[in-house]
């Protein structure tokens, strides 16, 4: 179907809106007119206008062109040869094309009942032909402006989604700040009394050994006890096991006291995790951290024996909020291991350069096809059972990674596992 047009005929047209870092740039424009004369005039029109042009000669390339590239406004011709407009609307509105597309039919049909039908394919807006070259600019300039506002509402929303996601994770530190704490003074303290003690017990036992002992070399020259005695002290020997006691309870007692050790490690290594004495930014040891994070994720760890290979600088230091930090190392580790397999291998690499410290970590498991890589940093987003995860953890990394002056990126590929990149200024930057 035709369009009237100054006295000249076209089809169809579709425009998009583009901005980077708050440019604007000129509307792209998809013509799609199976006469050349028409098309020709339209392409002049609109560069005169400021557009910039792609032209199609028919619906069917329109189509193509379309699911090519990004557009956000469309203004198509009721009829066309190969594909009609409402054809086109429809595949449009059902298509997975990023943001809204404002679209506009061109027709020559005036009936209402034509109308509803074009209306209830998906067109916004419709123009009777013949069309006036002004009220074709001023729908155009409407379709823009509509654009324009569901991009900012986007935009906003974006914003507002990625603040939900900072505010829950902050309420996640804060909570297991808390625990910390908590777990902290209520553990600590038992096991000072309880370390002590060993101490006093491992001293006392050893004296009581020596003692046995000296009875065992006197034994022979005891004369005139009773034979019960004898035989009572015998019996007590056999079930004591001195022999035992006395070759293996200093090892008794020195793993026990090994293993409180551990526990006031664990305390310790929690509280590090959380930084609950640190001021809001200082400098932060990434070996440190890396450690302390792999033994506050010990369980799963242990559950899926999950073997860690690590390759650390202890020397990468950096400047930093050291909560942020560690949360963002937690969320990559722990993504890692739950992708992985029963037995697998995580690798986590630190590394320092002049001016940059880089973050690794590498796991072997399910990986991520093209859709999920891409989706991988918005709020919300997660491949998880429903109830198992917020899909926040990537979210607010790359956040907090990105308000440090660094990056994050990610390879991966279905079945072949996943690479984690983080690259962060260093503290120390220039110093070589």
């Amino acid at each position: 179907m035709e369009v009237e047009f100054g006295g000249i005929e076209f089809s169809s047209i579709a425009i998009a809106w583009r901005s980077v870092d708050g440019i604007n740039f000129s509307m792209k424009v998809l013509v799609a007119e199976d006469s050349s004369v028409s098309r020709m005039l339209l392409v002049n029109h609109l560069r005169r206008w400021d557009y910039t042009v792609v032209e199609a000669v028919d619906g069917e390339q329109a189509w193509h062109l379309f699911q090519e590239q990004s557009f956000s406004l469309v203004l198509t011709d009721w009829i066309m040869p190969n594909m009609d407009g409402l054809d086109l609307i429809r595949r449009i509105r059902s298509s997975k094309h990023a943001g809204y597309c404002y679209l506009i039919l061109l027709t020559s049909k005036s009936e209402k009942e034509d109308l509803v039908t074009a209306m209830e394919s998906g067109a916004d807006d419709f123009l009777v032909k013949p069309c006036d070259q002004e009220e074709l600019r001023v729908r155009l300039r409407e379709g823009e402006r509509i654009i324009r506002l569901e991009q900012e509402l986007a935009e906003q929303n974006r914003q507002l989604r990625e603040t939900q996601a900072a505010l829950v994770e902050s309420e996640k530190l804060a909570s297991l700040g808390q625990l910390a704490a908590g777990m902290a003074h209520e553990i600590n303290n038992p096991i000072a009394f309880v370390t002590n003690n060993l101490a006093v017990l491992r001293r006392d036992l050893s004296d009581m050994v020596r003692l046995v002992d000296k009875y065992e070399e006197i034994r022979p020259f005891i004369q005139g006890a009773p034979p019960e005695l004898i035989q009572q002290l015998g019996e007590l020997q056999q079930d004591c096991d001195i022999a035992w006691l006395r070759e293996h309870l200093p090892q008794l007692l020195q793993s026990s006291t090994e293993g409180l050790s551990r526990v006031r490690d664990i305390i310790m290594n929690l509280r590090d995790f959380a930084r609950l004495d640190q001021a809001s930014e200082d400098q932060l040891n990434l070996r440190a951290a890396i450690e302390s994070t792999l033994q506050v994720l010990n369980l799963p760890i242990q559950e899926k024996q999950i073997q860690i290979h690590t390759q650390l600088d202890s020397d990468a230091t950096l400047q930093c909020r050291p909560d942020k930090i560690h949360q963002v190392i937690y969320n990559i580790v722990l993504n890692a291991i739950q992708a992985s397999e029963q037995g697998a291998v995580v690798n986590v690499r630190l590394t320092r350069q002049p001016d940059w410290i880089y973050i690794e970590v590498q796991d072997y498991g399910c990986g991520m096809d093209t859709q999920t890589k891409n989706s991988v940093f918005e709020p919300f987003f997660t491949t998880k059972p429903v109830g198992t995860g917020t899909g926040l953890g990537m979210a607010v990394s790359y956040a907090v990674v990105r308000d440090h002056g660094g990056s994050i990126t990610i390879e991966s590929e279905l079945g072949q596992g996943t690479t984690v990149h983080i690259k962060l200024p260093r503290a120390d930057q220039g110093t070589g």
